[in-house]
């Protein structure tokens, strides 16, 4: 299967790249962490809503661009600027290549599911409807690494409606193009660790690492079921040291996420992780 696959081809990084784990230093810290993340990610990816330009540079990257989009989608019932149709243009725009010379962008589609806004059924209805429509790109299975899921307590689904949804959208992702799959960007701490394992289940785990408590959580997950490979989503807005991507990987063990079929100058592994902002 797919999902088999997908974790697999992205769990692992080179034995020499996790062999220097414990001599990682985390800029600004003033000395090693064993647990940090190994290697620092050296790439991200940053929301822009539809219709907005690419990303500026986020915090502490200094004149570094994003090196992917995430399609902020939020929820239909935020107005037109989210629906379905501008979502899916949105995504399908950004891979097509928006730019002069027609560079395609690595992109990602973010849907918020909000429980005071429509159905699962409703939410299932729009996944299906935005990977059909970015699929008939011939872009997808390169610039296209799927969905991001942000799903948190708060917004009224339960844990297991959350658990329905990801399973829809994975066998969704099965058939989709390429090696595209989905994240979940959830809060960490709003579950017991088994809860959230259920939840996150065999997806791409970007999980938010806000506060002090979400890194617990994180570490949790990472100790108890062995998921330690994480694409980290990092408040850009947020006060020191939560604004910093240095930082806060360096607070968790385990790897960055990292996608085989997006690679960096001359085959180089790009290592990421994922900035959240206000849209």
């Amino acid at each position: 299967m797919k999902a088999q696959v997908a974790r697999l081809r992205h769990a692992a990084l080179p034995i020499a790249i996790l062999s220097l784990a414990s001599s990682i230093t985390a800029q600004g810290l003033g000395g090693g962490i064993a647990n940090a993340q190994s290697p620092t990610p050296n790439t991200y990816m940053y929301d822009s809503y539809p219709g907005n330009s690419f990303p500026t540079a986020a915090p502490y990257e200094g004149s570094n661009q994003p090196g992917a989009v995430v399609v902020e989608g939020l929820y239909p019932c935020e107005g037109s600027r989210y629906s379905t149709s501008s979502v899916e243009n949105a995504t399908r725009t950004w891979v097509n290549g928006p730019y002069g010379n027609g560079t395609q962008i690595r992109t990602i589609t973010e849907i918020t599911p909000y429980a005071h806004c429509q159905s699962l059924t409703a939410y299932e209805n729009e996944l299906k409807a935005i990977e059909s429509y970015v699929a008939q790109s011939s872009n997808a299975s390169a610039y296209w690494a799927g969905f991001m899921l942000d799903e948190e307590p708060g917004y009224g689904f339960t844990a297991s409606q959350l658990e329905s949804l990801n399973a829809y959208t994975e066998s969704l992702m099965n058939t989709a193009p390429g090696a595209s799959w989905y994240f979940t960007e959830n809060q960490p701490n709003g579950w017991t660790v088994a809860t959230y394992n259920a939840i996150v289940k065999n997806s791409w785990l970007a999980p938010q690492a806000y506060t002090s408590s979400m890194i617990s959580a994180i570490k949790s997950e990472c100790s108890t079921y062995r998921k330690c490979t994480n694409n980290l989503t990092i408040a850009s807005t947020f006060s020191y040291p939560y604004d910093n991507y240095q930082w806060v990987t360096a607070q968790v063990s385990g790897s960055p996420w990292t996608y085989s079929d997006w690679t960096g100058y001359r085959g180089a592994t790009l290592t990421w992780c994922n900035y959240w902002r206000p849209q």
